[in-house]
């Protein structure tokens, strides 16, 4: 319950206004009750008057103008409990307050403060900054009520503050001061972000939240990160890099949060300790070098070579003999024996994530392997890791081609938005010149397996990553077919994910597919999915027995 004890009289040269207790040696008032001043008399309960440094936090010059928020920081600690402050959004759901509000002011020379009741709604909004409030029972609002807190005089929470009144009609006494306006706790909080740490917020908990906001004081926004992580542009402008990750924060996930802030931290070097703190799991998941069983298949004069390899952090591990197969029929046969014989070197390292990257040729890259079996005898599958196909012509030394891989990759590093590939795409010669015309395209997103000479234009063109279900769209009209909302789905999941942790969000995918199943549940995203994730750097040495 709301006692008193955080509401203040601010007296500012020849203006006279309030204010309220936010922590125990700060309030907040309006800017224009302190305008032009570099010190404050401020009146708390029965404590003598002290004098306060202002602080402005907006842009107010002029009534009217946006920002009219000002800090008032007292010399020293004071008794009384500051206010509870309501949630930012507590005045957007009835359910949470009351019809009536309770604003306090000083409009007497004598410091006595006077209170009036008022209400406001949420279609009452002004500028998107301001929340219209019309005073009830007779009450006015006069001057010198300017910077009090609106509350709840049920639970005492403060769920805004009063910046001005005006008159109804000028010239009918009895309806002066009427209507005012206040700026609402989501307001206020955009002007001054300290006021974040005493909110009630269900994000993280309050002591990484108040770490977070201290890493990013005083950093610029970044709207385009932004607008890359939620795959769509901010519905409103980001003033800081703090204002940035609450807004992804209250209005997404925390892996998004996650994400955002991993593309702030080369730029912010204090980042990185805050999130091995508060944010282990996106740290562990977005490790640049996971570790990987590189299965190897080249097409030979007679039959195939398969190689199985590893890389291990950032470079090529052990490594078992080169098997010559004769008959395409028993290549699967010679990998499953050579991926079971690295086993060892896998549990040997159990701190690794490790994955399973089957470099082979084109005609292979729709194959099942994820199907296929690491220990047959046990009926285990390839399926348990995260599984991709690479393009084995791109682990070979031929002129441009890893420079242009090199290229696209780059480019996927700053991660956008997915393009995506109709299920009637373009002739092949206009696919490629697409590809060739935008070379930040990294990541295709295809609705239904890729016909042959449009998955050559981008394996020639080194499109580093393209998803895609390994089944082909049979619908009669496209316009909003299954191929269609598949690869609608499919964007959702990978938009704006790092490169690096690509392989393990399809992983989920087919992961969700197999519980899809399992409960009898329709067709899913994650069924029959291929990923090719070409990452140039991962180049294991080329086994010794290849034909040159």
């Amino acid at each position: 319950m709301g006692g008193g004890e955080w509401h203040a009289w601010v007296e500012a040269g020849p203006s006279r206004g309030a204010a309220f207790l936010v922590t125990p040696s700060k309030l907040l008032t309006c800017a224009h009750v302190v305008q032009g001043c570099a010190e404050a008399r401020v009146g708390l309960a029965d404590l003598p008057p002290l004098t306060a440094r202002v602080r402005r936090c907006g842009d107010w010059t002029r009534q009217n103008d946006p920002g009219d928020v000002a800090v008032l920081e007292l010399p020293h600690e004071v008794g009384p409990d500051p206010a509870e402050m309501a949630a930012p959004d507590a005045l957007l759901d009835p359910r949470t307050w009351h019809s009536d509000l309770r604003v306090y002011g000083f409009p007497g020379s004598d410091r006595q403060i006077r209170y009036a009741t008022v209400r406001t709604a949420s279609d009452m909004v002004q500028h998107r900054e301001w929340w219209q409030v019309r005073a009830q029972y007779g009450d006015r609002l006069e001057a010198g009520y300017s910077g009090g807190a609106v509350y709840d005089p049920y639970s005492g929470r403060v769920v805004g503050m009063l910046t001005d009144a005006d008159p109804d009609d000028p010239d009918d006494e009895r309806r002066r001061g009427a209507v005012g306006r206040m700026l609402p706790i989501g307001t206020l909080r955009r002007y001054w972000e300290e006021l974040d740490d005493h909110l009630p917020l269900t994000w993280l908990d309050a002591t990484a939240r108040r770490e977070l906001r201290r890493a990013l004081a005083g950093l610029p926004a970044d709207p385009a990160a932004a607008a890359r992580v939620l795959d769509l542009p901010p519905t409103r402008p980001l003033r800081s890099a703090w204002d940035a990750a609450r807004y992804i924060a209250e209005g997404f996930d925390e892996e998004r949060l996650a994400r955002y802030l991993a593309a702030l931290s080369p730029d912010v070097p204090r980042l990185a300790g805050w999130r091995r703190r508060h944010l282990p799991a996106p740290e562990r998941t977005g490790r640049a070098e996971p570790a990987s069983i590189i299965v190897r298949l080249e097409r030979m004069t007679h039959g195939h070579d398969v190689t199985v390899q590893t890389w291990i952090d950032g470079a090529p591990g052990p490594s078992g003999d080169t098997v010559r197969v004769s008959a395409e029929k028993d290549v699967r046969q010679a990998v499953e024996r050579s991926v079971e014989a690295i086993g060892p070197v896998v549990d040997d390292r159990p701190d690794l994530d490790w994955m399973i990257e089957f470099a082979v040729p084109a005609n292979w890259l729709g194959k099942p392997f994820e199907d296929w079996y690491l220990n047959r005898g046990r009926r285990l599958r390839m399926r348990g890791y995260p599984v991709v196909v690479r393009d084995v012509t791109r682990l070979r030394p031929e002129p441009f081609l890893r420079d242009q891989a090199r290229r696209r990759w780059k480019r996927l590093r700053d991660p956008g938005n997915p393009y995506q590939v109709d299920c009637r795409p373009p002739a092949p010669g206009a696919f490629r010149d697409l590809l060739e015309a935008h070379d930040h395209l990294g990541l295709l997103v295809y609705g239904s397996s890729p016909g042959r000479a449009h998955l050559k234009a981008a394996l020639d063109l080194a499109v580093p990553v393209m998803l895609w279900p390994r089944g082909r769209c049979t619908d009669a009209d496209h316009a909003d077919c299954a191929g269609h909302r598949t690869r609608r789905t499919l964007v959702g999941r990978v938009a704006g994910v790092d490169p690096g942790g690509l392989p393990g969000a399809v992983h989920e995918l087919r992961r969700e597919a197999l519980r899809h199943k399992a409960l009898g549940c329709g067709p899913h995203c994650g069924d029959a999915l291929t990923l090719l994730w070409d990452d140039p750097s991962r180049l294991p040495d080329p086994p010794l027995a290849m034909e040159v």
